[in-house]
């Protein structure tokens, strides 16, 4: 398959790596990536799943693929991983991509359990960004997408650590985009909201109903991703939130109180009943 070349006016395309890239929104960044003529260094906890992810996007795409397993909700790990980015030449791209969500009160959630997701979409998002940026700053080129979540403009009950690591990945990011606005270094924080991936059928979610939630409201893992690079490449606004419907959503939470009271009673009565 010939490759789409000069993604962000970049004549010869490096290395992406892409966190949480076994399936979903990041397998999604990682085939269109690719289709862009990158090389990939895919990174998820499912050692098999990456093997066979990675045979496929070679076969399909004729680029190298490489695999990193490992727990990024995990200090250690996070710590090897950041270490390893340090040393890899030409890495022109990071997708933050890997996370996860519980469901029930603060006070209920295992704290281990609410400090491995603080570790994987905080901690984890910090150290990478730090360590691809030396790299990049060198280069003077170079773009981070880092997930965040429309819930990061929601407060909601049962939700307190996804709300808060996301509102804080949001807030990261555009900081971060105002001290690179010189470097020639792109950051987005992709907000999207219900996409069609794995998230919602493993973990507290593995009885979630998607019935629940209007089809109208979700979108596909592709569809998610493809808004990202045009958005990043026609360099609209640091906090990027795909689709129409998810930004009309926003702009509700934002300005209703009975739109916020609504969605609170909603995720806390989903939290209540996996009590």
């Amino acid at each position: 398959m010939p490759h789409q070349n000069r993604f962000l006016g970049w004549e010869n395309p490096g290395k992406a790596l892409i966190t949480g890239a076994s399936a979903g929104i990041g397998l999604s960044f990682a085939k269109q990536l690719a289709q862009k003529g990158f090389d990939l260094i895919l990174l998820a906890r499912r050692k098999d799943r990456l093997e066979s992810a990675a045979k496929k996007l070679e076969s399909d795409y004729r680029i190298r693929c490489e695999i990193i397993a490992a727990d990024l909700s995990d200090m250690d790990q996070i710590e090897k991983t950041a270490d390893l980015i340090y040393t890899i030449e030409g890495l022109d791209v990071l997708i933050n991509n890997a996370g996860f969500a519980t469901i029930g009160p603060f006070a209920g959630v295992p704290l281990e359990k609410s400090m491995r997701m603080f570790h994987l979409h905080a901690t984890a998002c910090v150290m990478l960004t730090h360590a691809v940026l030396e790299g990049m700053l060198r280069r003077r080129r170079g773009a981070i997408i880092n997930l965040s979540s429309v819930a990061a403009f929601a407060l909601t009950p049962g939700n307190v650590m996804y709300d808060a690591t996301k509102a804080f990945v949001k807030t990261f990011s555009e900081n971060l985009q105002l001290e690179m606005e010189d470097a020639d270094v792109r950051i987005q924080a992709l907000c999207p909201g219900f996409t069609r991936t794995e998230f919602h059928e493993v973990g507290d979610f593995i009885h979630f109903d998607r019935r629940e939630i209007p089809d109208p409201l979700w979108m596909s893992s592709d569809r998610v991703v493809s808004l990202s690079l045009k958005a990043l490449e026609n360099k609209r606004k640091t906090v990027f939130i795909p689709g129409w419907k998810n930004r009309f959503y926003v702009w509700l939470l934002q300005h209703s109180a009975v739109v916020r009271s609504i969605v609170q009673d909603s995720v806390k009565k989903r939290s209540q009943k996996k009590r």
